[in-house]
């Protein structure tokens, strides 16, 4: 039968792609409950574009700025909504439940390029709305 050599895998790694500066459509591909370094509740998403591009957003659930954990919240949710779903009355913040109807979601975004250790990568700045995602696309195509 031969000698064993070891397996490479099935999969080919995937390049990581990354998003370019400005506004794009993306589609939350995976919701992660975690921790954040501090300890505090976290969820991460990984929202993908087209093109397969992907970025992270992480978002904190800090008990000393419940507000603001919450405002974040809706404006992922009110990205969802303009991209033509529906939000159900479900008490979104850190749990199974908002994380699961996360997922798949399609949503607008705002790119920002950073440098990190020597690497570029395409940070989420913000979700948007319909209203900001048309009005910032129309401004970079006057660019």
């Amino acid at each position: 039968m031969g000698s064993y050599k070891k397996h490479k895998g099935v999969c080919e790694k995937k390049e990581n792609k990354i998003f370019a500066e400005g506004v794009h459509e993306g589609i939350i591909k995976f919701v992660k409950l975690t921790k954040s370094s501090s300890g505090s509740d976290m969820m991460t998403l990984l929202v993908e574009g087209k093109e397969e591009e992907g970025a992270f957003y992480n978002l904190t659930f800090s008990p000393d700025n419940i507000e603001a954990s919450e405002d974040f919240m809706n404006y992922i949710l009110s990205s969802i909504e303009d991209n033509g779903v529906e939000i159900p009355d479900l008490d979104f913040g850190y749990n199974k439940e908002t994380a699961q109807f996360l997922k798949d979601k399609s949503v607008y975004i705002r790119i920002k390029q950073t440098t990190y250790k020597g690497k570029v990568d395409g940070k989420i700045e913000a979700f948007l709305n319909q209203e900001e995602f048309d009005d910032e696309e129309w401004d970079e195509e006057l660019d």
